[in-house]
């Protein structure tokens, strides 16, 4: 399970370190191939996938009406920003650079453990605009047992 939030660098040819308290979880839910899929639905997060776990989520979306639009609109996103590579052996991944320039990463960013996925960002963003919860939204949480 991937959890919480670290910090790491881009380099200049578009890698990024997975960070160390993240690694090995994330590896092991790679398997054997340390095979990723890196992508965005909204050209402002990355999100880096273990290739298993993004195969579930393609059966899932297999299984989905394909005449929605807001699907539809999901399924053209993440097609447009995704790529499939690798963690070399160093634990770095390799943002290419389309997705590199929309979302502006360049240098520190935040990574974000989400579960099962590994979540990016500029972290000028966070930075400047840190995520807080109002107590309205605390409120509706409520619905969720939260």
């Amino acid at each position: 399970m991937l959890r919480g939030h670290a910090t790491a660098r881009v380099d200049s040819k578009g890698r990024l370190k997975i960070p160390a308290e993240f690694l090995d979880s994330f590896l092991s839910l790679c398997e054997e191939q340390h095979r990723v899929y890196i992508t965005s639905r909204d050209a402002k997060m990355v999100l880096v996938y273990p290739l298993p776990v993004w195969r579930r989520q393609e059966k899932r979306l297999s299984t989905l009406t394909t005449t929605d639009p807001d699907l539809e609109l999901y399924r053209l996103a993440v097609s447009y920003w995704g790529r499939e590579s690798s963690v070399d052996r160093q634990g770095r991944i390799l943002i290419h650079p389309r997705l590199r320039e929309a979302t502006s990463l360049d240098g520190v960013v935040s990574v974000f453990g989400k579960q099962h996925t590994l979540e990016l960002c500029d972290h000028r963003l966070l930075r400047d605009s840190p995520p807080v919860l109002t107590p309205e939204k605390l409120a509706a949480l409520t619905r969720f047992g939260i």
